[in-house]
């Protein structure tokens, strides 16, 4: 299924806009690319650090509190070259994520992170973290689709203030689902 621009506008408006966007857009995203954990964070590069604003398992990983982004694979991949890093094996992640030993042990072997990029910039990523092969080539594109959504989602986060705002919404029951019919 193709996101439905129209539909993520509409979800765009009032109170909680950015986390009815958000999920929306995971919706879309984990029914082409399966997701054991999926997760998204906020990017200050200026000042080189990242902040995880929404998780599935606050357990695991909460939200809030900044730390520094490293110049690696992943940074040259997603930050400067503005595409989605995508690894199907602990070691081909373990090169990008200093927690790759939690990762493995929450029964993960693969990741891809999906960029938001607006003027020109990452703003943030969606992260979906699950088994080894997950993420073949045409996974990867189908997901890709829904790039502009997730990057809506993040400018609506941003307009909310992103120092501290986070997807998780105030629990409004919201029906998501009328465009994701057949997936």
């Amino acid at each position: 299924m193709k996101p439905d621009l129209s539909h993520a506008l509409q979800l765009a408006v009032g109170e909680d806009a950015a986390a009815r966007v958000f999920d929306y857009a995971r919706a879309g995203v984990t029914a082409i690319a399966p997701s054991g954990l999926t997760t998204a964070s906020v990017y200050d590069l200026p000042n080189m650090r990242t902040r995880r604003v929404f998780s599935e398992n606050l357990d695991a990983y909460g939200t809030g509190n900044f730390k520094r982004v490293d110049r690696n694979v992943y940074y040259d991949t997603v930050i400067l070259g503005q595409r989605p890093f995508v690894s199907n094996t602990v070691a081909e992640f373990a090169a990008a994520f200093f927690d790759w030993q939690k990762i493995e042990d929450l029964g993960f072997s693969a990741n891809m992170n999906i960029p938001a990029i607006a003027d020109g910039r990452v703003i943030g990523t969606m992260n979906l973290l699950s088994t080894a092969g997950t993420y073949a080539p045409e996974v990867v594109a189908g997901a890709m689709e829904w790039q502009p959504v997730v990057t809506l989602a993040f400018l609506l986060l941003h307009l909310e203030g992103a120092e501290h705002a986070t997807f998780h919404g105030k629990g409004a029951s919201i029906d998501l689902t009328p465009n994701l019919e057949g997936l």
